[in-house]
């Protein structure tokens, strides 16, 4: 059982440890800024400079854009003159920072001393996926804090079905997904204050995101069709060509493959290591894998919460992207959390340096392999840098993956989206479209090798136009005198 704390000592306790956790954690995540720039921070980065709230209230994500573009406009009263990816990568870390000192609040609740709920919460914030990811411009932290918020309501001794439902809709809006964490928090509320407290629950959730919802949809999206409203509410598996429906699952064998892969990885990545620090990823991994699996076996009310709030998010990840890492940040919640229960199988003083000794190898480990990698100049923004340079204007870039919002916002030009012209025909008929206009089509010589397009762009027209330092740029065109036709 985990050790108690009296009445009297909690409240300051409890204070203390969550503002120093909150401070720790936000110097540690604000020591080193991030350069991977993935795709959806930077696109939520050009939606905030456009003030494009149609595409900042996603359908999967509302909140986290809206959030980001009051966030940039606060910055900008202050002075700030600058891109908006800087201040939504420091949105991530204070909500990263907040969100380990919401689980170190949740612990110390939950009967533990100050020294493990400090600890546990060291632990959440140096985990490879929550360190990252609370580094990165990216919608995910947003729900993960809401869903601890949720999670520590749900656990006290007589929850309140009515605040669980509002933290679990901010959690929603934060990202859809969230909705998974749902049984498990109905589950508790009923089991420790009767069935009669779900109907709160559900009334404020159900509310709140119908409001939610509807103000972003008159508001901002204002779909003038069912299809757009369709579109917009799918979000991520309407992505396909024509903004046809896909739901981004894998066959169920690698699926469970890339799930099992990916619930080690959360804590330590070793994908592209070698020999010893390959093994030395999957040890630290392990270790508390192994700590939340003595957890779950030594059972308990907290054990079957923490289980049930695992299982719901797997139901989904296992056929979503089961691949994708930050889908996989608020399992950390629940492993952490069954780790620390494992580890009441130890004496305390034993079990606080057995946590002491992972939270600092695993520092250094993914410090060294993940943060550091990560703040190295990005090579493909500097090739897309390189690449504006030295085109007019008006001109296009041919662009896959992140190339596409790379483009505009670094190089202030605009992409032509391969995902919208899948085939080769589509493609020649849209550079002969452009062509026709006078606007020049380019393509890095990265992006042709990436796509493997050299051989049908070599069939339509391209020559060399810049090269240097190992970089290529070409200029894709008919040659003059041969016929669109051929």
């Amino acid at each position: 059982m985990p050790r108690s704390s009296s009445r009297a000592e909690r409240p300051r306790g409890e204070r203390a440890l969550t503002l120093g956790v909150f401070a720790a954690v936000l110097l540690l995540d604000l020591a080193w800024r991030s350069r991977l720039f993935n795709f959806d921070g930077v696109a939520c980065a050009i939606a905030v400079e456009l003030g494009d709230f149609k595409h900042l209230v996603h359908g999967n994500h509302l909140a986290y854009g809206a959030l980001g573009w009051l966030f940039d406009r606060a910055w900008r009263l202050l002075g700030w003159r600058g891109r908006a990816l800087l201040p939504l990568q420091v949105l991530d870390s204070l909500l990263g920072a907040a969100g380990a000192a919401v689980f170190a609040s949740l612990l110390r609740r939950s009967g533990r001393s100050v020294r493990e709920a400090a600890l546990g919460a060291a632990a959440l914030a140096v985990s490879q996926a929550w360190w990252l990811w609370s580094l990165e411009a990216q919608v995910y932290m947003l729900g993960a804090l809401f869903a601890a918020l949720a999670a520590r309501e749900a656990l006290a001794e007589r929850p309140r079905g009515a605040v669980v439902g509002a933290l679990e809709a901010g959690a929603v809006l934060g990202h859809v997904g969230h909705l998974m964490a749902l049984p498990a928090l109905a589950w508790l509320v009923s089991r420790r204050r009767g069935r009669a407290e779900l109907k709160p629950l559900a009334a404020v959730l159900a509310g709140t995101l119908a409001a939610a919802y509807l103000a972003a949809g008159v508001l901002a999206v204002r779909p003038g069709t069912w299809r757009e409203l369709s579109l917009w509410l799918l979000g991520s598996a309407a992505l396909g060509p024509g903004r046809s429906f896909g739901w981004h699952s894998s066959a169920p064998l690698t699926a469970v493959v890339a799930w099992l892969s990916m619930t080690l990885r959360v804590f330590c990545d070793f994908v592209g290591r070698a020999g010893f620090w390959r093994a030395a990823a999957v040890v630290l991994a392990l270790l508390p894998l192994s700590a939340a699996a003595l957890g779950a076996r030594r059972g308990g009310e907290r054990a079957r919460f923490w289980l049930l709030w695992l299982a719901g998010y797997a139901v989904l990840y296992l056929s979503w992207e089961p691949g994708t890492i930050v889908y996989r940040v608020s399992d950390l919640l629940g492993l952490w959390a069954l780790a620390l229960l494992g580890l009441d199988a130890l004496a305390p003083p034993l079990a606080a340096a057995a946590l002491a000794a992972w939270t600092a190898a695993a520092l250094a480990f993914n410090l060294a392999f993940t943060v550091l990698p990560a703040a190295r100049p990005n090579r493909v923004e500097e090739d897309v840098r390189w690449d504006c340079a030295r085109v007019p204007p008006d001109a296009w870039l041919i662009a896959d993956g992140a190339d596409e919002v790379y483009v505009p916002f670094f190089g202030g030009r605009r992409p032509l989206e391969l995902r919208y012209v899948p085939n080769e025909p589509l493609l020649f008929a849209r550079l002969d479209a452009l062509a026709a206009r006078g606007e020049p089509v380019f393509i890095d010589g990265r992006m042709l090798d990436q796509t493997a397009l050299r051989a049908a762009l070599t069939r339509y027209g391209m020559t060399l136009a810049a090269s240097e330092g190992g970089r290529d740029l070409y200029r894709v065109a008919r040659p003059a005198g041969r016929e669109r036709n051929e």
